[in-house]
Protein backbone atom coordinates (compact mmCIF):
# COMPACT_ATOMS: atom_id res chain seq x y z
CA UNK A 1 0.00 0.00 0.00
CA UNK A 2 2.89 2.11 0.84
CA UNK A 3 4.65 1.73 -2.51
CA UNK A 4 1.71 2.19 -4.18
CA UNK A 5 0.70 5.56 -2.50
CA UNK A 6 4.08 6.62 -3.01
CA UNK A 7 3.96 5.72 -6.71
CA UNK A 8 0.56 7.55 -7.31
CA UNK A 9 2.27 11.12 -5.53
CA UNK A 10 5.38 10.75 -7.59
CA UNK A 11 3.03 10.43 -10.97
CA UNK A 12 1.43 13.30 -9.47
CA UNK A 13 4.31 15.21 -9.09
CA UNK A 14 6.11 14.77 -12.42
CA UNK A 15 3.01 15.46 -13.95
CA UNK A 16 2.60 18.62 -12.50
CA UNK A 17 6.63 19.42 -13.16
CA UNK A 18 5.82 18.75 -17.09
CA UNK A 19 2.76 20.98 -17.27
CA UNK A 20 3.85 23.89 -15.47
CA UNK A 21 7.41 23.30 -18.17
CA UNK A 22 5.82 22.99 -21.02
CA UNK A 23 4.95 26.75 -22.74
CA UNK A 24 1.50 27.44 -23.61
CA UNK A 25 0.30 26.71 -27.36
CA UNK A 26 -0.01 30.45 -27.29
CA UNK A 27 3.65 31.12 -27.01
CA UNK A 28 4.27 30.59 -30.41
CA UNK A 29 3.89 33.89 -32.25
CA UNK A 30 4.77 33.26 -35.16
CA UNK A 31 4.67 30.02 -37.37
CA UNK A 32 4.99 29.14 -40.99
CA UNK A 33 3.31 27.40 -42.76
CA UNK A 34 1.26 26.53 -39.85
CA UNK A 35 2.60 26.11 -36.36
CA UNK A 36 1.36 21.62 -37.10
CA UNK A 37 2.39 21.71 -40.97
CA UNK A 38 5.62 21.86 -43.35
CA UNK A 39 5.33 23.67 -46.25
CA UNK A 40 8.28 24.20 -49.22
CA UNK A 41 10.23 27.23 -49.13
CA UNK A 42 11.92 27.67 -52.42
CA UNK A 43 12.75 30.47 -54.69
CA UNK A 44 9.25 31.40 -55.49
CA UNK A 45 7.59 30.88 -51.66
CA UNK A 46 5.90 34.42 -50.88
CA UNK A 47 4.00 35.59 -47.79
CA UNK A 48 3.61 39.00 -49.22
CA UNK A 49 3.79 40.56 -46.16
CA UNK A 50 6.90 42.97 -46.32
CA UNK A 51 10.06 40.45 -46.28
CA UNK A 52 13.07 41.89 -47.57
CA UNK A 53 12.53 39.74 -50.33
CA UNK A 54 9.59 39.81 -52.03
CA UNK A 55 9.94 36.00 -52.94
CA UNK A 56 11.63 33.11 -51.87
CA UNK A 57 11.67 34.26 -47.95
CA UNK A 58 8.88 34.01 -45.17
CA UNK A 59 9.03 36.29 -42.21
CA UNK A 60 6.55 37.10 -39.16
CA UNK A 61 5.43 40.05 -38.00
CA UNK A 62 7.49 43.09 -36.15
CA UNK A 63 8.02 41.98 -32.22
CA UNK A 64 10.51 41.92 -29.44
CA UNK A 65 10.97 38.29 -30.87
CA UNK A 66 13.50 35.96 -28.54
CA UNK A 67 13.74 32.43 -30.56
CA UNK A 68 13.50 31.91 -33.89
CA UNK A 69 13.60 28.10 -35.12
CA UNK A 70 13.04 26.07 -37.75
CA UNK A 71 12.60 21.89 -38.31
CA UNK A 72 14.06 20.79 -41.71
CA UNK A 73 13.28 17.67 -43.36
CA UNK A 74 15.39 15.55 -45.91
CA UNK A 75 13.05 16.88 -48.61
CA UNK A 76 13.69 15.87 -51.43
CA UNK A 77 16.37 13.96 -50.51
CA UNK A 78 19.54 13.84 -47.72
CA UNK A 79 22.81 12.32 -48.26
CA UNK A 80 24.85 9.79 -45.72
CA UNK A 81 25.60 12.64 -43.33
CA UNK A 82 21.59 14.12 -43.18
CA UNK A 83 22.85 17.26 -45.47
CA UNK A 84 20.33 18.95 -47.74
CA UNK A 85 20.57 20.04 -51.16
CA UNK A 86 18.58 23.10 -50.70
CA UNK A 87 20.17 26.25 -48.59
CA UNK A 88 18.25 28.13 -46.44
CA UNK A 89 18.87 31.59 -43.74
CA UNK A 90 17.08 31.51 -41.28
CA UNK A 91 17.56 34.28 -38.48
CA UNK A 92 15.96 37.91 -38.20
CA UNK A 93 15.80 41.07 -40.00
CA UNK A 94 15.16 44.64 -39.48
CA UNK A 95 14.24 47.73 -41.14
CA UNK A 96 18.35 47.87 -41.89
CA UNK A 97 19.71 44.42 -42.26
CA UNK A 98 19.27 40.88 -42.47
CA UNK A 99 21.41 37.89 -40.23
CA UNK A 100 21.00 34.56 -39.62
CA UNK A 101 22.79 31.35 -39.94
CA UNK A 102 22.93 29.09 -42.99
CA UNK A 103 22.25 25.55 -43.21
CA UNK A 104 21.61 22.33 -45.25
CA UNK A 105 21.04 20.00 -42.59
CA UNK A 106 18.19 17.90 -41.69
CA UNK A 107 17.81 19.25 -38.22
CA UNK A 108 15.68 21.14 -35.72
CA UNK A 109 17.81 24.18 -35.19
CA UNK A 110 17.21 27.39 -33.08
CA UNK A 111 18.67 30.94 -33.03
CA UNK A 112 18.34 33.78 -30.73
CA UNK A 113 18.47 37.93 -31.92
CA UNK A 114 21.88 38.34 -29.43
CA UNK A 115 23.40 35.29 -31.40
CA UNK A 116 23.34 37.59 -34.57
CA UNK A 117 24.04 40.78 -32.69
CA UNK A 118 20.30 42.00 -32.97
CA UNK A 119 17.98 43.35 -30.64
CA UNK A 120 14.57 45.43 -30.49
CA UNK A 121 11.62 45.28 -33.29
CA UNK A 122 12.22 42.67 -35.32
CA UNK A 123 10.97 39.97 -38.05
CA UNK A 124 11.83 36.41 -37.48
CA UNK A 125 12.64 35.57 -41.14
CA UNK A 126 13.15 31.97 -43.39
CA UNK A 127 15.08 32.64 -46.70
CA UNK A 128 15.94 30.51 -50.01
CA UNK A 129 19.20 30.69 -50.75
CA UNK A 130 20.62 28.13 -52.79
CA UNK A 131 19.16 24.54 -54.52
CA UNK A 132 15.82 23.52 -54.28
CA UNK A 133 12.89 24.02 -52.29
CA UNK A 134 13.38 22.88 -48.58
CA UNK A 135 10.33 21.10 -46.95
CA UNK A 136 10.52 22.87 -42.95
CA UNK A 137 8.55 24.45 -40.19
CA UNK A 138 9.63 27.83 -38.59
CA UNK A 139 8.38 29.03 -35.96
CA UNK A 140 8.99 32.56 -33.60
CA UNK A 141 8.42 33.51 -29.88
CA UNK A 142 8.41 36.54 -28.27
Amino acid sequence: MTRTLLFIVAVACASALVALARPAAASAGWCWPTCSTYGLLGQSTSTNNGCWYSSGEVCSFWANWTLNGIAKTCYPGCDWAYNTTGMILYGFENRERIRGRLTVKRDTVYIQPGNVSMSGLLRAQVAWYSGPASQLNAAAVS
